[in-house]
């Protein structure tokens, strides 16, 4: 009984399934589709589960209004059309003037006939002048065009200008330690030993740009701070910039031990307090590594390149020589050196585009002295005994940049000797 009702069951949903197919017709044979007249006309049709069949409407127009003959396709055609109201300089009558505009080819000047309105408009816009300014502008290329969201392409040019504002805010004064308790050569041992530590915690790098920028605009502004408490300031502005940059924040149980047990985690604490308090909770001092990255996108520099570019800019932040300068002259410069040494350019100024002047507000005039500062510096890390930097750029991490003979080339031999000359004057 049981297979009977299976069997059963199964022919009348078979039965059922016949309703959603169509039968097949003949080739050539036209199905029309009868309408009732009470049969239901809704906008979107029926909202069941039937399935009509295609009803052929344009052979029903055909048959109604009749086939349309050859001669009235072509009267059809001939029939005039008002003329549409278009754009300056464009067609937008038979009634036209023919202008002849002589354009030099091969030297030679040619006369084209030039079809234009009998407007008003159309004369002005013919040979307006373009300004020298506005026409350097049009080989500037957008570089912030990317589908990436991430790259904020929509924000880009309000956030750097944003940047260029604040870094004049936070500014550091140029020898910021004359009459100060603290020695240039003080800092630079601190800052030698910051990037030891900086290294042995894996901090990022932008913890170590803001470390060095809290501790200068602090000694500029608090006098009183000696050789003794020196080392507490950079390694509490250490503390803050890990906080402010890093994913984890470092132990102050390991900030005591690797100052040896020499101040206390209540000393510690005030002096974070005191910084944060003299600074009035101000931290976000723009880094010279941001514009960095910023200035290599628009030269479309190489990993190697950049990582010149990096250790130029760490080299700088020992260099009290080079601390008061703007973080974006800083990388403009950075830039500029590192893609010339590496392309083997005796003159940097032949890679400082247009492109690179919009975009960094700099031009080469404008970087050049720091060049030879920078080159310098360069040149003085491997002989220094503060090797801390030089050594860290010598890992394969980054290309052992620090190691790289080009540093030693031609163009570095004549920024040195630019150097020489300006200390001798």
């Amino acid at each position: 009984m049981q297979l009977l009702k299976i069997k059963m069951s199964l022919c009348t949903r078979r039965e059922k399934d016949q309703e959603n197919i169509i039968p097949q017709s003949s080739k050539g044979d036209l199905q029309t589709l009868k309408y009732s007249s009470n049969a239901n006309r809704l906008a979107l049709g029926e909202v069941g589960n039937k399935v009509h069949k295609n009803v052929n409407i344009a052979s029903k127009v055909q048959e109604k209004a009749g086939e349309i003959k050859p001669q009235q396709v072509g009267a059809i055609k001939k029939k005039q059309v008002p003329p549409k109201k278009t754009a300056v300089g464009e067609v937008v009558s038979k009634t036209q003037n023919k202008i002849n505009v002589k354009s030099k080819t091969n030297g030679e000047s040619k006369k084209f006939p030039v079809k234009c309105p009998n407007t008003f408009t159309n004369i002005i816009s013919i040979d307006i002048p373009v300004s020298y300014s506005t026409k350097q502008l049009l080989d500037i290329i957008d570089v912030d065009t990317t589908d990436n969201p991430l790259h904020v392409s929509h924000y880009v040019q309000d956030i750097y200008k944003y940047l260029l504002e604040l870094e004049d805010k936070f500014s550091i004064e140029k020898n910021f330690l004359d009459k100060h308790k603290s020695t240039p050569h003080m800092r630079t041992v601190l800052v030698n030993w910051l990037v030891e530590v900086h290294i042995n915690f894996k901090l990022l790098l932008e913890t170590l740009h803001l470390t060095v920028a809290i501790i200068d605009r602090y000694l500029q502004l608090n006098k009183q701070i000696s050789g003794n408490t020196l080392q507490l300031v950079g390694i509490a502005a250490m503390w803050i910039s890990g906080k402010y940059e890093d994913i984890y924040i470092l132990d102050i149980s390991d900030l005591v031990y690797i100052c040896d047990n020499t101040f206390s985690k209540k000393q510690f604490l005030q002096m974070e307090c005191d910084i944060l308090k003299r600074l009035e909770f101000n931290l976000g001092r723009p880094l010279s590594l941001q514009f960095l990255r910023r200035f290599n996108k628009i030269a479309g520099a190489t990993f190697e390149q950049h990582s010149l570019g990096k250790y130029i800019l760490e080299l700088s932040l020992i260099n009290y020589d080079i601390c008061h300068v703007k973080p974006s002259l800083q990388a403009a410069a950075a830039c500029c050196l590192a893609i010339s040494i590496l392309n083997d350019l005796l003159d940097p100024s032949q890679m400082w585009s247009d492109l690179l002047i919009h975009y960094s507000t700099y031009t080469f005039k404008e970087i050049k002295p720091l060049l030879a500062v920078m080159a310098n510096a360069i040149n003085m890390a491997d002989v220094t005994k503060y090797k801390s930097i030089h050594t860290k750029y010598s890992s394969t991490n980054f290309s052992k940049i620090s190691l790289n003979p080009k540093l030693k080339g031609p163009l570095m031999k004549k920024l040195i000797a630019e150097f020489s000359s300006t200390i001798k004057k």
